[in-house]
């Protein structure tokens, strides 16, 4: 099992306060495999979280392109440098970059939706396991705690520790 024994405590905590999930944790009604499908289930309503390894693939497709020509030379080379490698968005560093290239993230601007190619939707998991929001012009995301699933081997073990 990969979760330390305070993230187990939370999961454990979240799923008895659930009154859906927390009768299935113990008698004859026991499923795990339904607890563990509903934490792995992305969060509805979706939360954004940032990625922590964008293709530069993804971050090249986002901007619209009409105005790299009136980049500044030094920016338009910088933006090559930023596409050479993946890139973890939870850094403040590397949203910075993308708005000293192409300016604030405001609506519908390129800097917006590069840091929304930067983003996905979190696992039901990884919102209960928590982290911390961080906001760039109009792009807020949480930097995950854990990020990942969880699956029945997992909760059955979370359920079946002796105290």
């Amino acid at each position: 099992m990969h979760f330390p024994p305070a993230q187990q405590a939370i999961i454990k905590a979240y799923v008895l306060a659930d009154p859906i999930l927390a009768p299935l944790t113990s008698g004859p009604g026991t499923d795990y495999g339904f607890i563990a499908n509903t934490l792995a289930a992305y969060a509805s309503p979706a939360v954004l979280a940032w990625s922590t390894s964008v293709a530069s693939t993804t971050s090249d497709d986002a901007p619209d392109y009409s105005t790299f020509d009136a980049l500044a030379a030094g920016k338009r080379d910088s933006w090559g440098f930023f596409l050479r490698n993946t890139r973890d968005f939870t850094r403040n560093k590397t949203r910075k970059w993308i708005t000293d290239i192409w300016g604030n993230a405001t609506a519908a601007s390129n800097s917006e939706a590069i840091l929304l190619s930067g983003t996905e939707n979190a696992r039901v998991i990884e919102v209960v396991l928590g982290g911390t929001t961080k906001t760039t012009g109009t792009v807020s995301a949480m930097a995950r705690n854990y990020v990942g699933s969880i699956d029945l081997l997992e909760i059955a073990a979370i359920f079946n520790v002796q105290a």
